[in-house]
């Protein structure tokens, strides 16, 4: 028998591993794994609204770095 943590071979009559102790007939918890998809949904949909932004800033002619400058006179 394999023991599941240490891969070392061990007769199947052992209840513990002779290498590592770790016990060979307990089953093995299968842990989920966490999905990763929603911090890849987000990124995608801020790099989507930054290009947006831009576009629009582009098409309507206006400059990001003169807005300041625009004064307004009353």
């Amino acid at each position: 028998m394999f023991c599941p943590k240490c891969g070392k071979i061990n007769p199947d009559t052992d209840s513990l591993c002779s290498g590592c102790g770790a016990n060979l007939h307990e089953e093995e918890k299968i842990v989920p794994k966490k999905s990763k998809n929603g911090v890849k949904i987000a990124l995608s949909l801020v790099v989507v609204v930054a290009i947006v932004i831009v576009v629009v800033l582009i098409l309507n002619g206006c400059d990001p770095g003169n807005i300041a400058d625009d004064k307004i006179s009353f």
